[in-house]
């Protein structure tokens, strides 16, 4: 009899199928219901000065947020250097693109438990409070350009967008300044709920609990929290360079911001590896809900995800192979 793979395994798995059926229909959707013919030739005339200066910001972002991981991992700066980090927390991020069940995730908590000798709790500590602070900068980022872009939705769902993001923008904020709360609520939910899967999600919320208590305190987390918020400012510089690059003015910039920051909270339903599928549905989506013609909208989309994608998958691969970091490699045909 075959052995059936742990539930973490089965679970991961899972999601990978998933993502592979959605993303695909995403592209399908896409595909079926614009000329592409229209969109192609708008790919060809872009223009490189904008994407230059697009991928220059882009680099510096990810530059910043090696430098904010550093933060998490090791507050005093004590421990861990700066500089032997950036490489292979880049690196992460372009294997995650390449291969399917998150394996950059895997790869840079093992990279950083060996080479620092850090407890491997502690980093998937860190890699949460940092998923956390970037969940609510988006959603901040969203907000804004929600609040100042002229919509073609109606006023009441417009309105009723807005709700919602300002009430998970208070509720992310809650989350990262007050661990006491988090633990709380955790033990509610062990009682009001005595299941197993909830027991594991009790467990997961006290593991944010401890991490947002290691990253400092409230005046630390609020610093963290501007810092991230400028991170995704800067990141979203790359698809106003598409939009430039494709004949769209700076004067409409908030436009593409309004589809940068939908179109990465999208990223959260599953889809290809690179989030190929549910970024571009949901940043054409975006774009027509502020009146950008179709073709327009995906040329864009498409030309920005480009962008975000291939710098780092290159980079992952030409990193490994340089580095000739056999440990990891092994760890990752293992997967």
């Amino acid at each position: 009899m075959t052995a059936q793979p742990p539930p973490a395994a089965q679970g991961g798995r899972l999601r990978f199928w998933l993502g592979v059926v959605v993303g695909a229909a995403f592209l399908a959707v896409l595909w079926s219901t614009v000329d592409m013919a229209a969109v192609g030739a708008l790919l060809v005339r872009a223009t490189w000065p904008p994407l230059a200066l697009a991928l220059l910001a882009y680099a510096l972002d990810f530059l910043l947020r090696a430098w904010r991981f550093r933060l998490l991992l090791d507050p005093g700066g004590r421990d861990v250097p700066f500089a032997p980090t950036v490489a292979p927390f880049v690196a992460s991020f372009g294997i995650s693109d390449i291969l399917p069940f998150r394996l950059g995730d895997v790869f840079r908590v093992y990279w950083f438990h060996r080479r620092f000798a850090l407890p491997v709790g502690h980093v998937l500590g860190a890699m949460v409070v940092e998923r956390v602070l970037d969940l609510v900068s988006i959603l901040m980022v969203a907000g804004v350009a929600l609040m100042l872009v002229d919509s073609t939705l109606p006023a009441e769902i417009v309105a009723q967008f807005r709700l919602v993001l300002a009430v998970a923008v208070i509720a992310s904020l809650a989350v990262l300044l007050s661990p006491s709360l988090i633990e709380g609520l955790a033990g509610l939910i062990e009682r009001k709920l005595p299941f197993a899967a909830a027991a594991k999600l009790a467990e997961t919320a006290r593991a944010v609990a401890r991490a947002v208590r290691g990253s400092g305190g409230p005046k630390r987390i609020a610093g963290m929290v501007l810092l991230s918020f400028a991170l995704w400012l800067l990141e979203s510089l790359v698809m106003l360079g598409a939009w430039v690059s494709l004949g769209g003015s700076v004067s409409e910039g908030l436009r593409p911001l309004v589809a940068f920051a939908f179109s990465t909270l999208g990223t959260l339903v599953p889809a290809l590896p690179g989030h190929f599928g549910s970024y571009e549905f949901f940043g054409m989506l975006s774009y027509r809900a502020v009146g950008v013609g179709a073709e327009q909208a995906t040329a864009t989309i498409l030309l920005a995800h480009l962008m975000l994608w291939l710098p780092t998958a290159l980079f992952a691969l030409g990193w490994l192979a340089a580095a000739r970091t056999s440990s990891p490699l092994r760890l990752l045909r293992a997967g």
